[in-house]
């Protein structure tokens, strides 16, 4: 395959030395001959989050924390063609980057991949299968997704929006409605099932309360607080 385009891997964190060093290293191996850069936008972790970045060659940023704000200080300091934003957390299949570089080549603009959760339950099997139908049919996405798009096309939207909560279906949103060019990669990313610990079904409704929320236009700030986002833990 010829690659023409470099690949800019941004990765937002807080406090995640338990699960950013196998990403990594998945990354150092899968993307073995892929002109490509990772960047690891940190807000103010008190763990090894940072030390283990630079362990694995990754170049590390400081920011405050939320996560919009992390992507786009991410993003002004990279030089790939196509971004790709990815979760701490994440687990890549090996086709991943392939599929990616292949979609890009097609013409694809912006995307994200399939999903599935690392617990085998039925209950996380059917959320992953609802987010992938939203994805594809809906073109609407959420960051543990692994949104990518290309750089011009992220500057013309003028990045993620710098909200402390549904920053990702926000950008999706608005990637839809510039680019018709926008697809569901056949590749699965695996991601951690942390943020339902308090509960599948009591996660799943409060999540689904949030959303209809923010389409009322309800503050933002207020449903990040009754999410419990921002507290110095690390993104669910």
């Amino acid at each position: 395959m010829e690659i023409r385009n470099k690949l800019s891997i941004i990765i937002p964190t807080l406090n995640e030395e338990k699960t950013l060093g196998q990403l990594l290293t998945q990354l150092h191996e899968y993307a073995a001959g892929v002109p490509h850069e990772v960047i690891v936008v940190d807000a103010e972790s008190i763990d090894r989050t940072r030390e283990i970045a630079l362990q694995h060659a990754a170049r590390v940023l400081v920011t405050e924390p939320g996560r919009g704000g992390q992507l786009n200080r991410g993003t002004a300091c990279a030089t790939g063609e196509v971004l790709w934003f990815l979760h701490a957390d994440s687990k890549l299949d090996r086709e991943c980057i392939p599929k990616l570089l292949e979609k890009i080549g097609t013409g694809i603009k912006g995307g994200c991949f399939q999903i599935r959760f690392r617990d085998p339950r039925l209950a996380y099997r059917v959320i992953a299968w609802g987010s992938n139908i939203r994805a594809k049919r809906f073109k609407s996405f959420y960051g543990d997704q692994g949104i990518f798009v290309e750089r011009e096309l992220f500057q013309s939207l003028g990045g993620f929006p710098e909200l402390p909560i549904m920053e990702d279906l926000e950008f999706s949103r608005r990637l839809y409605r510039k680019a018709a060019a926008v697809e569901t990669v056949e590749a699965t990313i695996w991601t951690s099932p942390r943020r339902f610990r308090k509960g599948i079904l009591k996660t799943l409704l409060l999540m689904q309360a949030l959303k209809i929320a923010y389409f009322c236009k309800v503050d933002p700030f207020i449903l990040a607080k009754v999410y419990g986002a921002g507290k110095k833990t690390s993104f669910d």
